[in-house]
């Protein structure tokens, strides 16, 4: 099975020491670096490491956690991560319809990320 490229490459050839640049040479270059962000962004926004994002060490409860999520990286669909008070990490998916304060704040609208089957986790 071949793998289609997803991003395209930039098409600019190698250079060599001392090998400048052309104008082509960079928009190319801009315009790769452009459609990686474009496509790395979405994906990095769905998830939200709360101990990571925050620098912090704390332990925290669900509740506690998604608050601490900004309001503009809410959304359904966006999987929380946080060290919980036993020192492990939980995550957890939002399923909410909308991303107001007593939807995300519904304990109920969250669904543990990691699900246990036959006593190993999946």
């Amino acid at each position: 099975m071949s793998t289609k490229n997803i991003i395209s490459k930039t098409g600019v050839s190698t250079k060599n020491k001392g090998d400048g640049l052309t104008a082509s040479d960079v928009n190319k270059i801009n315009g790769t670096v452009n459609t990686v962000v474009d496509a790395i962004n979405p994906i990095l926004a769905s998830y939200f490491n709360v101990n990571a994002e925050l620098g912090s060490s704390n332990s925290y409860t669900l509740s506690e956690a998604i608050e601490l999520v900004p309001r503009n990286r809410r959304g359904k669909g966006i999987d929380v991560k946080f060290l919980n008070k036993l020192g492990s990490y939980n995550s957890y998916t939002y399923y909410g319809e909308t991303d107001s304060d007593d939807d995300w704040r519904n304990l109920n609208n969250w669904e543990n990320s990691v699900n246990i089957i036959d006593g190993g986790e999946w």
